[in-house]
């Protein structure tokens, strides 16, 4: 009689055909700090904040260390995509600036994401400060995806240009028409070619109209001013599947890992692929390989990825997602099942918006790992909490 992880490893191999290890995380984190990042004031719009990002800079100079972070702020006046700044390691966090949308008067509404340029690309020198978000009116009848700079370690900023648009800010909506489909989500990186890419998710039907949404990337070479035409990553072309939110990670092996939820699936789980050159991803169509415990769990939407130079010769995957208090894990560069890990930041998932889009990212060096994530404040209100933990290889 087959034993379960017999059975699993029958299964993995059937989605995701991975070579499967039964030591796959060879990491712990042990929690050293918390605190608030930003607390919305009762009065504010609900849910409050969701959807944190963060950044260390490291090609700064003497600002190396500095962390800027953002998230949605929902407020009854114009949105704008508010700056953190922390000059201790993420101890204490202060407002510092923020990006304002110049370019439309709409608002900085959704999504945002911070990327500092580690090269100079184009114009644009080495530690620039990029901030890539969803630009939207007050009437949610458009998306725009734009790029603003920063040119001073994030104290003011400059719009940069348009990355992609759509149509309403309404998920899936019941017409069918490509006015009507919005773009969500984008995320910056950069590969070895030493060109900024941005991956993003879409509603529209450029490709294919047998798929409910697609992941999409562009790319500039010029440091954001231009990019390029829209290159298919993922369709699953049964008009169903919902493949969303694309977050992106170098590996010590110099391929990348893409990590994506898959919505109208039960439970909405998450996804990834490998690819050589982070461009290529394969089979546009192939759901992808699951974010999987050999006990069957998994983390739920959402999806955030980093990778850590810990647990190994591989350093350690980890894979966040909203829901059931733990993260994902993987000291074997993805093969094989993942281990499951306590969040560093606990949060109640009843609360309208709590712990939508955690983000988290390696500081010190790889010694720490620094967790942003919405938690609750008030029953329809969300703040962004962090968590500082060390992080020991076992």
């Amino acid at each position: 009689m087959e034993d379960l992880y017999e059975i699993r490893e029958k299964k993995y191999k059937e989605n995701g055909e991975a070579i499967v290890s039964k030591d796959n995380c060879n990491i712990i984190l042990k929690k050293r700090a918390s605190g608030v990042v930003y607390c919305p004031s009762m009065k504010e719009k609900s849910p409050g904040a969701m959807y944190p990002r963060v950044i260390e800079l490291q090609h700064n100079g003497d600002a190396n260390g500095t962390l800027l972070a953002t998230c949605e702020q929902y407020t009854h006046g114009t949105p704008v995509f508010p700056i953190f700044r922390s000059t201790d390691g993420g101890n204490s966090w202060s407002r510092y600036s923020q990006v304002e949308d110049a370019q439309l008067g709409w608002g900085a509404r959704f999504q945002p994401h911070l990327f500092e340029l580690p090269v100079k690309c184009g114009i644009l020198e080495a530690g620039t400060i990029l901030c890539a978000g969803n630009f939207i009116p007050n009437d949610m009848s458009k998306t725009i995806l734009h790029i603003y700079k920063s040119n001073d370690l994030g104290k003011t900023w400059t719009f940069m240009s348009e990355i992609a648009r759509g149509g309403e800010a309404h998920v899936d909506p019941d017409s069918r028409s490509d006015k009507t489909r919005p773009v969500w989500e984008p995320y910056l990186f950069m590969t070895d070619k030493q060109e900024l890419i941005c991956y993003y998710s879409d509603e529209g039907y450029y490709h294919s109209k047998d798929c409910n949404q697609l992941l999409l990337h562009r790319v500039s070479k010029d440091g954001g001013f231009t990019f390029g035409e829209p290159v298919l990553d993922i369709a699953i072309p049964d008009k169903v599947k919902r493949p969303g939110m694309p977050v992106v990670a170098k590996l010590p092996n110099n391929k990348y890992i893409m990590v994506y939820e898959i919505v109208n699936v039960d439970g909405i789980p998450v996804f990834f692929r490998i690819s050589e050159d982070g461009e290529n991803w394969g089979d546009p169509a192939f759901l992808g390989h699951p974010v999987c415990a050999m006990d069957g769990t998994y983390v739920s939407g959402t999806p955030y990825v980093t990778w850590v130079n810990r647990g190994g010769k591989n350093g350690t995957i980890l894979v966040t997602g909203r829901g059931f208090g733990y993260m994902m894990a993987n000291s074997n560069l993805g093969n094989g099942f993942w281990e499951k890990i306590p969040c560093p930041v606990e949060s109640d998932i009843s609360c309208n918006g709590a712990n939508y889009s955690q983000c988290m990212i390696p500081i010190e060096g790889g010694k720490s790992l620094l967790s942003l994530c919405p938690t609750q404040l008030y029953p329809q209100l969300c703040q962004i909490a962090y968590a500082i933990s060390d992080i020991y290889t076992v």
